[in-house]
This record gives structure tokens, sequence and C-alpha cells, in this order.
């Protein structure tokens, strides 16, 4: 069971659903960083997060995204 904390909200989010708005992504094509809308659910509340400079080698594809975003979440692990 994951356990999330955001500087930008005083909660500690629980086992949330994770879903990745890929209308929304943006790619730093020279520096090779990807950010991308997600928005965390738990029972009563959502939780809306800009994921930023997700590293990324040569290219990327569109199902490389949640797994890129899987990784940028371990840094808010509690």
């Amino acid at each position: 069971m994951a356990t999330y904390k955001f500087p930008e909200f005083n909660v500690e989010i629980v086992n949330p659903t994770v879903t990745i708005n890929m209308n929304t992504i943006g790619d730093m094509a020279i520096d090779q960083l990807l950010s991308v809308d997600i928005v965390l659910s738990v029972p009563g509340a959502t939780f809306g997060v800009r994921m930023e400079n997700m590293p990324y080698v040569d290219t990327w594809e569109d199902s490389d995204v949640p797994g890129m975003v899987d990784i940028a979440l371990q840094a808010y692990e509690v």
C-alpha cells in the first residue's frame, strides 16, 4: 500500500488511484525532461499534481509515461 505526501497538501494520501492526463504532457526535448498532470483519488478526496522534470533517454512513447510517473512518485512516498 503506497502512501504519498506532497508539500502543497497537508495530508498523507494513502493507496490512491492514480490517473494520468496524457493531454497535458509537456516535453522539454533539449533537456529530455517530461511533465504531466496526474490526479490521485481516494474515497472522499482528489488531489491534482503536476509531475515535472521526469527524465528520459533519447525518446519516449505514450506507453512509457505511467512508468515514468511511478518512478517520480517514489520521491513523495512516506
